[in-house]
């Protein structure tokens, strides 16, 4: 198990890793401490964040192993090959890029591993300061994570089905989104990005540390049917949602 792994240890991050995959280690551990520093400050976490165990795995079955047994995290066998990265508390199993190629849907870029490693450290504040994280609606959680990671801005998979569906007068209802998890993904940071334009940081902040039903809505103050004939009207300002400001 974790004990066949190496470690580096770096302030309050910890890395596991086996020697062929030394190399992506410091990468790794600079994507983290950024990720810590700049959401600690987003979330206003008034003390230090605990420490942070991540581990990279050689390859699909190795990632299926730790994510059941050391995150006790259910996961199909073998898994989907998208999914690549899995927090979990504290901890982070993720995919090493050296497998990208046999394992996964993926092609190693630097860029969109830093922005997967911040996506994956926003889940692990969000569950840090959030009351009860499995009754947070899935748009939200992965909402908050593409958007704060700024994956939305350059990645295709979040940006091209968001501009179609607005091209096309298409766009799904949000009870449609949580239902899928795809749309989740697609649409869950045009959400939350409407939220921050609309209500503000606080608001934000707010919903993570307060939502211990599920209930995004309520906190606002909207109902669902309010809120999403506004968010659908922002979103055909496509200017606007894409506007980088």
């Amino acid at each position: 198990m974790i004990e066949s792994y190496l470690w580096f240890n770096e302030e309050n991050i910890k890395v596991g890793f086996i020697e062929k995959d030394r190399k992506f280690v410091k990468e790794t551990t600079v994507a983290l401490k950024e990720a810590i520093k700049l959401f600690s400050e987003y979330f206003l976490l008034e003390k230090s964040f605990p420490p942070i165990r991540a581990i990279l795995v050689p390859n699909r079955k190795e990632y299926d192993h730790l994510v059941k047994e050391l995150l006790k995290v259910d996961i199909e066998r073998p898994s989907n090959p998208n999914r690549i990265a899995q927090p979990q508390r504290t901890d982070l199993v993720l995919l090493a890029p050296s497998a990208y190629s046999t394992d996964s849907i993926y092609e190693y870029s630097v860029k969109e591993y830093k922005r997967l490693i911040f996506h994956e450290t926003i889940h692990i504040l969000e569950e840090y300061l959030s009351p009860n994280i499995e009754a947070s609606p899935r748009w939200w959680g992965e909402g908050l994570a593409v958007y704060l990671s700024e994956q939305w801005k350059y990645e295709d998979d979040f940006r091209v089905p968001v501009l179609e569906g607005i091209r096309s007068n298409s766009i799904p209802e949000i009870e449609e989104i949580q239902k899928d998890v795809r749309l989740c993904y697609q649409y869950g940071w045009t959400i939350v990005k409407y939220i921050e334009s609309t209500y503000g940081r606080k608001m934000i902040l707010n919903i993570v540390k307060n939502c211990a039903d599920g209930d995004v809505f309520d906190i606002i103050g909207e109902t669902i049917g309010n809120f999403e004939g506004e968010w659908q009207k922002y979103l055909q300002n496509e200017k606007e949602i894409f506007n980088f400001a």
